[in-house]
């Protein structure tokens, strides 16, 4: 049943995406002829073409933040949830697919993004500034070792994981927002505020816990060599991933009792 909302949530959204991922395009392209003729006639229609190329870039990743909010809202907690909860569907399903989609989503969205910009920027100079990165890079790997890789791998899970969170906060907002009978908005906003808060207090009181141990573990990097500063990084995303990982968990079971304990559809 989850490959069925997954296909629903993705058909739902396509439509608000993929013509703008197919715009950011177009203008990428229409940017890139503008510099290739480089006329002093065409300056204003350039500044302006690059105006919306910048524009469209920002408002992807509006509307990213925008259909997670509405989806979630519109699809559990208006008259539509009446439908959606009467599926032979458990509630996490119905959580799982919008957070695999919104994931979905806002990495499509900075990959085409990057694209966009490398397909407008791309000449002889960039491909070689290019390869020269990339030489530099794999000398650095081949210096560090395994642990490089170890470092992108954990770098590319705590962005998945930090999305992840960031979206069942969210959820877990709108949830708590929509048990008010006159201001949801209001009251989801304070909610995720007060998640915040929380989130801050807790950081905080970890921190100030251990600070002499924090502080003189990095004061001994310092001195340390290069293979125990590479460990250090790792560790450090390490523990970055297990905060989202706890702080995720957490807010997605909350917003999965209370959706389905004290949904208020009214």
């Amino acid at each position: 049943m989850l490959r069925k909302l997954l296909r629903y949530e993705i058909k739902a959204t396509s439509r608000t995406f993929l013509p703008m991922y197919a715009l950011l395009i177009v203008f990428a392209l229409i940017n890139k002829f503008f510099m290739a003729v480089n006329s002093s006639y065409l300056k204003i229609p350039q500044a302006i073409a690059m105006s919306v190329f910048v524009f469209i870039i920002i408002g992807i990743c509006v509307m990213t933040l925008v259909v997670t909010i509405q989806r979630f809202n519109k699809n559990l907690l208006t008259d539509e949830g009446y439908l959606s909860f009467t599926l032979p569907v458990r509630v996490h399903s119905h959580i799982d697919s919008k957070m695999i989609v919104t994931l979905m989503w806002s990495v499509l969205s900075v990959l085409v993004s990057l694209i966009s910009i490398f397909v407008m920027s791309v000449n002889e100079t960039t491909i070689l500034s290019f390869q020269r990165f990339m030489n530099e890079l794999m000398a650095a790997f081949s210096q560090i070792g395994p642990s490089g890789y170890v470092l992108i791998l954990e770098a590319v899970l705590l962005v998945i994981f930090g999305i992840l969170s960031s979206t069942v906060e969210i959820y877990a907002a709108i949830t708590v927002g929509n048990m008010s009978s006159k201001h949801k908005l209001l009251t989801g906003i304070g909610a995720y505020l007060g998640f915040g808060v929380i989130q801050q207090i807790i950081v905080s009181i970890i921190l100030s816990s251990s600070d002499k141990s924090i502080t003189r573990y990095f004061n001994l990097l310092e001195t340390a060599g290069e293979f125990a500063q590479v460990q250090a990084a790792e560790t450090v995303l390490l523990v970055l991933i297990a905060y989202m990982v706890i702080v995720g968990v957490a807010l997605y079971f909350f917003t999965e009792w209370m959706l389905r304990k004290k949904l208020n559809l009214e």
